[in-house]
């Protein structure tokens, strides 16, 4: 009792701090409110002088009687007048006066903002809702009291709670129709009163059932159903707000009142009955927010199902799926009765809009995919895949706003196919018409025959021709893929004949159609179909080629027979052809696939390179050259970087495991990649902005890969051999990049307020391949620091900076470039200092002194050369000043 005391306390404590917090949230509001006021006050004024000086100005000429006091308009400023000067009940006007004073009344009007006090609303009707609070609390508590204390028999404690509800609601009915002698100005009092009943009545309801055992199954679902169709007719008499109340009081019951039963069919039951009456009270009072408060309370709790239940609990949460289903989404779009129809195609735009129909019908089948990955039955899964097609095409054919259904109930069946985890006898030569790949068959035979009943009903409905082609080219490509690699001896054949009897239909239902779009699909059919058979007979890698191929047949089939195709579906494929391709590389399935005896790559790659050259060459849209230009850019350097990795490393990149050779060769690619990205943005407007961002993520990419091997994980560090002589490793870890940054500035790839970070970079990266390539002479490929260094190695650093920074002065002054005559002197600089500092430190004698003799004389005669290099004029010139 103290817990509960103090739990009451501490809500009610929270409740009152909340409202304070509004009060002084609605004072500033008001505030601000009043400042906009003064503000709009005061533009009106200033328009108003603006229009009174031009009054004046045009009176000025004008002759004054000798009566008439003198104006004087002191300004220093034009257009400023000094107001102290001026008095209005004297001044000459026009004979048309273009000002009038408006009258207050008129200024009040069009300066009056709609205020809403909330101090006015907490004095009226804000005690109701504190009311209404602890009513509720009070019904919730007192279920919860009559399951822990033992003052009186379950019954005789059920049965008060029961009739404390009925006598709130009983109240809150007097208190409306007497409030006139009640003297009741509101209807927030009765709103109060019901609701708590209404709570309070539910919780006593499901303590009976689910605690007690009062109850049967049976009759609670009646008592259920009559508190919801109560608390609805409640809501119609007393406003909205009373639905609001109890939505969130029925939702929030099983959480309070918490029996431990985890019975959740029963609570599925209860939730599904209370999201009725809120659907249902929404539709009828058009409010939204009732909508949404119901269906984000009904995917709690769905959650909450998925998070307690198990594999027994199937039945009650598929029905609980299609109960979601049809509370908010086809009660809305087809009626309770479902029966209202509309078969006019809908442009892709709105089918694909979100509306809050799309999005509670995405949610559900989310959630209901999760439970049944969570818990996999393989019945369970086939059961709740054809669930979701019957009604996804039930739907579909009755109302065209939902031709995006079968496409989900494709992807949720292409979901339950991929988690399924049956076991497969690989050596029962039947396997093929048993378990998964039973289903697969069944699916794509429901799928074509559903397309193609549409297309013969609504061929004005173009959304099935595309249905038909995805649906056997996606279920069977995906259950080839999915298939070991030695078990294909079995399934190929089965498959390849069914591929091949769809492909021969397809081709002659396109010579029985004669409408040139249907021909054109079961055409693109047939071919998807002979491709797809002919990628499994040659390996799983060619796949892609099936959908490049689809992309040039569609481009030949529509310039042939003169039927536009939309560009978003040739934009779709070209970006699943793209992603394949560019993913499949550094797949691990993929690392040592073949193609009559050749890695893939260098079959895939060409093919699919020549067949979007033929795409675009036929393709009768001028809009998506760009798009085939790009994908051809793409593809060409995809080839380039998988080619090179594989010929100087002997293997594809692999990101677990990333050896040095292979994240250098990665980097540099990927670095030469970004810049045809950068260069190839230049070239287009309508994909500009898509190069810029792929440029930039492959140049972030190529940047985190350097940091990598250059600085945590550098050859400097690490041992790590970088190949002997002077052709090795470094050129490509240093040099190359430094000519690619070079080449990004030259031709304008990146804007010039980058250049200066380039120039670092190519510095950074130039000043470690010199002195790596120094390191390799004297040490055989390795230039770990911790090697040691000779006294050798030690002079020909200088030497070698010596000679570059020299060029460098030489170079710059001849092209007149001032930043790198600084860099120049800035490494000779250096040069001397370690000199000093490093080389002669360990002479003695003859020696020492001559090194800084020799050291001396290079600088002499890099002064002399210097000087010969200055223009004739400047030499003159500084000689004649001296």
């Amino acid at each position: 009792m103290d817990t509960e005391l103090f739990s009451f306390a501490f809500n009610l404590f929270l409740f009152v701090g909340v409202v304070i917090a509004f009060k002084d949230r609605a004072r500033i509001d008001k505030l601000a409110k009043k400042v906009i006021h003064l503000q709009k006050i005061i533009d009106f004024q200033t328009a108003q002088i603006d229009k009174l000086k031009q009054a004046l100005s045009e009176s000025a000429p004008a002759p004054r009687s000798t009566d008439e006091p003198t104006i004087q308009i002191e300004s220093t400023k034009p257009d400023t007048v000094q107001a102290d000067n001026v008095e209005p009940a004297h001044l000459s006007t026009p004979a048309k006066p273009d000002v009038k004073s408006p009258p207050k009344q008129a200024l009040q009007k069009q300066f009056t903002l709609p205020e809403f006090n909330l101090e006015t609303l907490l004095k009226g009707n804000g005690i109701f809702w504190l009311g209404a609070l602890i009513l509720s609390i009070g019904g919730i508590f007192l279920a919860k009291y009559s399951i822990e204390a033992g003052l009186m028999p379950p019954a005789v404690r059920v049965v008060l709670g029961a009739l404390f509800g009925c006598a709130l609601v009983v109240g809150a009915e007097l208190v409306n129709r007497f409030k006139t002698k009640l003297n009741v100005n509101t209807p927030y009092i009765s709103a109060a009163l019901a609701s708590g009943g209404v709570i309070t009545c539910f919780a006593m309801v499901l303590v009976s059932f689910n605690h007690y055992h009062f109850l049967p199954a049976n009759l609670a679902f009646v008592f259920l159903a009559v508190i919801a169709l109560c608390a609805t007719y409640l809501a119609l008499r007393f406003g909205p707000v009373l639905a609001g109340i109890g939505i969130i009081g029925a939702y929030a019951v099983p959480a309070l009142v918490s029996t431990g039963s985890n019975n959740i069919g029963a609570l599925l039951l209860y939730v599904a009955f209370v999201s009725l009456s809120a659907v249902w009270v929404a539709d009828y009072v058009k409010q939204k927010w009732l909508w949404w408060q119901s269906f984000v309370g009904h995917c709690v709790w769905f959650i909450g199902a998925i998070v307690l239940g198990d594999k027994g609990d199937f039945a009650a949460i598929t029905l609980y799926t299609v109960a979601t289903l049809y509370f908010y989404v086809l009660s809305n779009l087809l009626g309770w009765r479902l029966n209202l129809t509309m078969h006019n195609p809908l442009p892709i735009k709105s089918l694909l809009m979100a509306r809050r129909e799309q999005v509670a019908t995405l949610i559900t089948l989310f959630l209901f995919a999760i439970y049944l990955m969570f818990s996999p039955v393989f019945s369970h899964m086939v059961i709740a895949a054809f669930i979701v097609a019957a009604i996804a095409f039930a739907s579909a054919y009755r109302h065209s706003a939902l031709d995006t259904w079968p496409y989900l109930a494709l992807g949720f069946a292409l979901f339950m196919f991929g988690n399924i985890h049956h076991k497969v006898d690989f050596n029962d030569i039947l396997y093929p018409f048993t378990g998964k790949y039973l289903f697969i068959q069944i699916a794509a035979l429901l799928g074509m025959a559903f397309s193609v009943v549409m297309v013969k009903r609504d061929a004005v409905r173009h959304a099935y021709l595309l249905l038909l082609v995805l649906v056997p080219l996606s279920l069977f490509g995906l259950s080839y893929i999915s298939l070991p690699v030695d078990s294909d001896a079995i399934l190929y054949p089965v498959w390849a004949f069914e591929l091949l009897l769809i492909a021969a239909g397809a081709a002659f239902a396109a010579a029985k159609s004669s409408v040139p779009l249907q021909r054109v699909t079961y055409l693109v059919l047939a071919n998807a179909m002979l491709t797809l058979c002919l990628t499994m007979l040659l390996s799983a890698s060619t796949l892609t080629l099936a959908i490049t191929a689809q992309v040039a047949s569609m481009s030949y089939l529509s310039w042939k027979y003169k039927v536009e195709i939309p560009d978003w579906l040739y934009k779709a494929a070209l970006l699943v052809v793209v992603t394949r391709l560019s993913v499949a590389p550094w797949v691990a399935d993929y690392k040592h696939e073949a193609i009559l005896g050749i890695h893939w790559t260098l079959i895939v790659y060409p093919i699919a390179i020549a067949l979007v050259w033929f795409a675009a060459k036929y393709n009768p849209s001028r809009t998506l050259n760009t798009w085939f230009m790009g994908v051809f850019i793409h593809l060409c350097a995809l080839l380039v970087t998988t080619e090179t990795s594989y010929l100087l490393v002997g293997d594809y990149p692999n990101f677990d495991n990333l050896s040095y050779q292979e994240g250098v060769v990665l980097s540099l690619n990927w670095l030469i990649l970004a810049g045809v990205y950068y260069w190839r943005s230049q070239l287009t407007r309508n994909l500009q902005k898509l190069y810029m961002i792929g440029g930039s993520i492959l140049l972030g990419a190529s940047t985190l890969i350097h940091v990598q091997f250059s600085v945590f994980e550098s050859p400097f560090v690490y041992s790590q051999n970088v190949g002997g002589y002077v052709i090795n490793w470094l050129w490509l870890q240093w040099l190359a990049p430094v000519l690619c940054l070079y080449g990004f500035m030259h031709f304008k790839l990146v804007k010039a307020q980058f250049n200066r970070f380039n120039y670092v970079a190519m510095a950074i990266f130039g000043f470690m391949f010199i002195n790596g390539e120094i390191r390799t002479l004297f040490n055989d490929g390795f230039i770990n620091w911790h090697l040691g260094m000779k006294e050798a190695e030690l002079y020909t650093y200088s030497i070698v900076w010596l000679l570059i920074s020299t060029t460098t002065i030489f170079v710059a002054q001849h092209f007149n470039h001032k930043h790198l005559i600084n860099i120049g002197f800035i490494g000779l600089a250096m040069v001397i200092l370690k000199a000093f500092m490093v080389d002669m430190s360990n002479l003695e004698g003859l020696l020492r002194a001559l090194s800084f003799i020799g050291l001396g004389l290079c600088l002499v005669g890099v002064g002399w050369l210097f000087q010969k290099m200055q223009p004739k004029s400047a030499t003159s010139a500084s000689g004649k000043k001296d």
